[in-house]
């Protein structure tokens, strides 16, 4: 993911599909706070279930939308 990209996520709540240091593949939904450089990581989304990796992360899908069309 390029961080132009993620920055057009900053304020939503995502499903991100990404991979950890040993390849498992996980999806967690996560509101983006920030994207920024985190050293010794390199370019990360800044959410609230920690910081992800962006050449991790393979892809997302906006929930906030969905919850504005249930209510």
């Amino acid at each position: 993911m390029l961080i132009s990209e993620a920055k057009t996520l900053i304020g939503h709540i995502v499903d991100i599909t990404f991979t950890d240091r040993s390849g498992k593949e996980f999806v967690k939904t996560a509101e983006v706070f920030d994207v920024g450089f985190v050293p010794l990581y390199g370019p990360c989304m800044i959410t609230d279930v920690g910081e992800v990796r962006l050449d991790r992360v393979y892809g997302f899908a906006f929930r906030d939308e969905a919850k504005e069309r249930a209510a």
